[in-house]
């Protein structure tokens, strides 16, 4: 009797076995095929699920993402910044379209900085000024994760420290700083500084701080290219204008010298562009569309009527250029531009208007009565290969 019963046992629980197996492999093949829509990685083809009819080719579903970050200060009625902003007080919009906030931050992120020295003749007298700003870079924008590098320019472009950690090196390089030559090739510093920017991690504040009068004479490229790689690189300008030597713009210029522009200076593509023969055969050639900038005084200017290159490159890459200062005041614009770097808010968002190539104008608004915000301009996209 129990050996009839076991074997009757078995012939049934074969069958349901077998049941409860194709059961399961039926609900991980629905789970792999939801997946396959909604949940790939951003910007790769999602697996599909296969069809029954063998003539019929497989179709591909590619979700198309970039995610757009912008720091962001807030200032009252009086100028003072504003810290205690929550994410739904904030609108975006990108090209005119309200964006979803897709992260929202105040944490500080570790620095990193270039700092840019203009070392000619003319501005000679005035490095006596900056020979003593280590300890305060180190302290005040640097912070303890922070990295510097410093920069100088004249007839060519000279890195004189390579980032680093350590503060007692970036004050012997400041202190040993020299005035010589006649140059002004501000414009080539500046992409030297990018291109150092470009290779530090995504998650650092790049960051550029330049002393200079402003102007440039013979660099190789043009301020449009610069001010488009900034805002795609994610790094502000901030700017620190030498007053007295206004008087240079008024010289002759002269010819461009690009044997005495140092060898990293070039024209390299912005991160995820793909290379082109010339950046003036593709996108970034367009034209900067003209857009009210936030000055350090507060006002809202339209971009035609920046004074120099140094405020037109703060300007569109959310910084701010600080046109009067002297010995006496410079500790306090530079707590100031630290105070402002360590207690930004950071937007991001994903748009959904990417079918739109060219320039895509970043807008900021914050619910509260009186308030002033500044973000970068915005960012040119190519859009994507087939």
């Amino acid at each position: 009797m129990g050996l009839k019963w076991l074997r009757g046992s078995v012939r049934w629980a074969a069958p349901l076995v077998l049941l409860l197996m194709l059961s399961e492999q039926g609900s991980v093949r629905t789970t792999l095929a939801q997946q396959g829509v909604a949940g790939a990685a951003p910007g790769q083809t999602a697996p599909q699920k296969e069809s029954a009819d063998p003539t019929q080719a497989t179709a591909t579903i590619r979700v198309e993402s970039r995610l757009v970050t912008t720091p962001v200060t807030v200032f009252d009625s009086g100028g003072q910044f504003v810290y205690d902003v929550q994410q739904d007080e904030f609108k975006v919009y990108d090209n005119g379209a309200l964006q979803r906030i897709a992260q929202f931050g105040t944490e500080m992120h570790p620095v990193a900085l270039v700092i840019v020295v203009e070392t000619n003749d003319t501005t000679a007298s005035l490095l006596e000024d900056v020979r003593p700003l280590g300890s305060l870079f180190s302290e005040l924008l640097m912070g303890p994760q922070g990295q510097a590098a410093l920069i100088t320019y004249s007839d060519r472009v000279d890195l004189v420290q390579d980032f680093t950690s350590n503060g007692d090196k970036l004050d012997t390089a400041l202190r040993g700083l020299k005035g010589g030559g006649s140059g002004m090739h501000l414009d080539d510093a500046l992409v030297r500084a990018l291109g150092m920017l470009e290779k530090r991690p995504k998650e650092d504040r790049r960051v550029a701080v330049v002393f200079s009068d402003g102007y440039d004479v013979g660099s190789q490229m043009s301020k449009g290219e610069i001010v488009k790689r900034a805002m795609n690189s994610d790094v502000t300008v901030y700017g620190l204008g030498f007053n007295t030597t206004k008087a240079l713009w008024s010289r002759p210029q002269k010819e461009p010298r690009p044997d005495l522009v140092d060898e990293a200076v070039g024209h390299p593509a912005p991160p995820g562009m793909a290379p082109t023969p010339s950046l003036s055969q593709n996108i970034y050639s367009a034209p900067i569309p003209i857009v009210p900038i936030l000055l350090a005084t507060g006002e809202t200017v339209k971009s035609t009527v920046f004074k120099s290159s140094l405020e037109y490159f703060a300007g569109y890459s959310g910084g701010v250029y600080y046109q009067k200062w002297g010995k006496s005041t410079v500790q306090e614009t530079l707590n100031r531009i630290a105070t402002e770097i360590h207690g930004q808010y950071e937007l991001a968002y994903y748009p959904d208007n990417l079918s739109q190539t060219g320039f895509h104008r970043i807008v900021v608004q914050v619910r509260r009565p009186g308030a002033k915000v500044r973000a970068r301009a915005g960012y040119y996209y190519q859009g994507t290969s087939p």
